[in-house]
């Protein structure tokens, strides 16, 4: 808070504007000083008069230009956003501002405690409003506008906001807090300071300047215990931790797993929640922190990041197991909890660094902190209440993922990946009704990869969404050369279920689908595996009617390898099943396998589903095929995938085998 001698509209300011608040938009932020500026003036008039309704009229004030800078911004987000979550609940927040102010002014408490309360929560929520929301949705915009995916967008404007904004409205917000009860009282005394200051402003010049200087440094100090600290235990916070981990990661002279990261979870501590309630467990924390701070070395680094879990760091690896016993005994020893006692054990998940044979993979807090918990997570269902180390095996496997999803990474940025394409015919006319579309990474130093070298490291990792992304659009792109060459054939692609289910995929596919307005979306076939949408299925139903509308056609790959019922089938609106191999290839060798198959077969014509086998290899798997009623496949025995440039030769030289042309039958 300020004090300024210039005329009313300024002579107080609560809420002093500064380049923190700007959001990037002008107009967001030409309102946003509108508000600030209402908001301060009311202060003022509160501050120096004891009649609330001399300041009335400026509340009015305040919630008509509310109303008017809710409606706009609403309307910039919805470009955006359109109906979607974010803008929905953004609303919510708004009509929540008016229904909260409403509630304070029909209270029927003393004016001074409604005052108090009024500009606390008006300057918590402008303080949030700006910072936080209003400047997350424009950074959003700005990070959609520049072509970035949503899921990207987001992460981008997570690490945007995760520093000294975050630092800045979480101490904005503290401090606001632990003032509300004194607000008022507050700016009175600000008021009346200022007349004695105005007297003596000559004399007290020089000491004033040294109280603000001051000032700012306990200031300061506090944001840095806020932005680092835990306020129950005061421990360092996860802000805490992460810092000094990266710290001790820059310093040179490390040797290798010289340094210990512990992740600890107290064991069973929600039965002492039950048992004496949430107050007596929190003190219980508190106690235990100053416990286990006492058994620590001074380079040892502890923090609370949430609950019961709990971080500790040890530039000495030597002394982890010999501190880790110091800290279960001292949570053995008896807590006296009003009239009675309690004890705790822990688990823990360590985790030894730097490793030197991370090369240019370089170790980050971010990382470690992972590791640590999954060890942890391994150590509570292994060994709960002792502790167990990442092993060399699980850091060589996370390490070669490390590295390929790097590789990978580059690959995608160099331009490595391909898309082979592989024919589906009916058998019996030879016609060819489309190609699935199947990627291939040609490696510098490995050659040609197939999915299975790389796809599996990428599975539920946002790298599978880039590539996704990626395979659409060359498959759109490949499309329409070959329609410009007199190749018309519809392409399917394969869309995995972290794509699939990622909020905003239909409008992403919107996206892609106008930037080839000439293709008529009803080529677009999407491929997608039955375990994609067994944990959602009510949420991929949802997504895939929304893509449906668009005009793309849906297919269930390998069919029968998942959950298969009569109920999943009736939910799921796909146009297409796709056999999976392994009945294809089975379908001769037993009449337990042909049962199956047939059986495949009839519940695709009960549902009225298309049918397209996988897999076919052989004469005689066509056969049987046609024999059962399924006409449309693929398979090496047709074409193996094959490049872009070589499926008109292939188109040229393709034929079904004579046997496929006759009327099969099974002996």
């Amino acid at each position: 808070m300020t004090i300024n001698r210039a005329n009313e509209s300024d002579a107080f300011e609560i809420f002093p504007w500064n380049c923190n608040f700007e959001t990037g938009l002008k107009d967001i932020d030409d309102q946003h000083r509108v508000l600030v500026n209402i908001l301060n003036r009311l202060a003022w008039h509160f501050a120096s008069s004891s009649s609330q309704e001399d300041g009335s009229h400026l509340l009015e004030e305040l919630l008509a230009y509310a109303s008017y800078h809710f409606e706009y911004e609403e309307g910039i987000w919805k470009k955006s956003f359109g109906e979607s979550e974010i803008s929905r609940n953004h609303h919510k927040s708004h009509q929540m501002f008016f229904a909260r102010i409403q509630t304070l002014r029909q209270s029927k408490a003393p004016q001074d405690d409604v005052l108090a309360e009024l500009f606390d929560y008006l300057t918590h929520w402008l303080a949030f409003h700006i910072l936080e929301s209003d400047r997350r949705m424009a950074l959003t915009v700005e990070a959609l506008e520049a072509g970035k995916p949503p899921k990207e967008a987001r992460e981008y404007v997570d690490s945007e906001l995760s520093g000294s904004v975050s630092v800045l409205v979480n101490a904005l917000l503290e401090i606001y807090g632990k003032l509300s009860d004194s607000t008022i009282q507050l700016m009175r005394e600000k008021m009346a300071r200022q007349k004695a200051e105005d007297e003596l402003r000559c004399l007290q010049n020089e000491r004033l300047q040294q109280a603000l200087e001051a000032q700012a440094s306990d200031h300061q100090k506090q944001v840095e215990f806020l932005a680092y600290s835990d306020a129950l235990t005061g421990l360092w916070n996860r802000n805490g931790i992460t810092r000094f981990i990266r710290e001790l990661l820059d310093r040179a002279d490390l040797e290798e797993d010289s340094a210990a990261l512990v992740s600890i979870d107290l064991d069973n501590f929600h039965e002492i929640n039950s048992r004496f309630g949430e107050e007596a467990a929190d003190r219980m924390l508190g106690l235990l922190a100053r416990r286990w701070l006492d058994a620590l070395p001074y380079d040892a680094a502890l923090a609370r990041i949430g609950g019961d879990e709990f971080v500790l760091l040890l530039p000495d690896a030597s002394q982890v197991e010999s501190r880790l016993h110091a800290l279960q005994l001292t949570g053995r020893l008896p807590f006296d909890l009003g009239g009675e006692s309690a004890h705790i054990s822990f688990s823990a998940g360590i985790v030894l660094f730097p490793d030197k044979d991370m090369g240019d993979m370089a170790e980050d807090a971010d990382t470690l902190l992972r590791q640590a918990d999954n060890t942890l997570f391994r150590a509570k269902h292994e060994l709960k209440g002792s502790w167990l180390f990442l092993d060399v095996e699980e850091k060589k496997a996370n390490r070669s993922r490390q590295l390929l999803l790097s590789d990978i990474r580059k690959g995608l940025e160099n331009g490595q990946f391909r898309l082979f394409y592989q024919p589906k015919v009916n058998l019996r006319s030879g016609e060819v009704n489309g190609v699935e579309a199947l990627i291939r990474w040609e490696h510098p130093d490995n050659g040609l990869l197939s999915p299975a070298a790389f796809l599996p490291a990428i599975d539920y990792h946002p790298l599978m969404i880039e590539l996704g992304e990626w395979v659409l659009l060359e498959a759109l792109t490949q499309m329409k050369a070959w329609d410009s060459q007199g190749i018309h054939l519809d392409i399917s692609v394969n869309i995995a279920a972290i794509q699939l289910l990622e909020p905003g995929f239909a409008e992403q596919l919107k996206g892609i689908l106008a930037r080839f307005p000439e293709q008529d979306p009803g080529r677009l076939d999407l491929e997608i595996l039955e375990t994609a949408t067994l944990g959602e299925l009510e949420r991929a139903v949802s997504i895939i009617v929304d893509c449906k509308r668009l005009g793309v056609t849906f297919s269930l790959d390998d069919f029968g390898t998942g959950y298969s019922s009569l109920s999943y089938l009736k939910q799921l609106p796909v146009d297409t099943l796709k056999i999976d191999r392994e009945f294809v290839s089975g379908a001769g060798d037993t009449e337990e396998n042909l049962s199956i198959l047939r059986g495949i077969i009839g519940l695709s014509r009960v549902f009225g589903r298309e049918l397209i086998a996988e897999g076919v290899e052989t004469i005689e798997q066509g056969e049987v095929l046609l024999s059962l009623g399924c006409e449309f496949a693929q398979g090496y025995g047709i074409s193996p995938p094959i490049a872009p440039d070589k499926l008109a030769d292939w188109l040229a030289r393709w034929k079904p085998f004579p046997q496929w042309a006759l009327d099969s039958t099974l002996p």
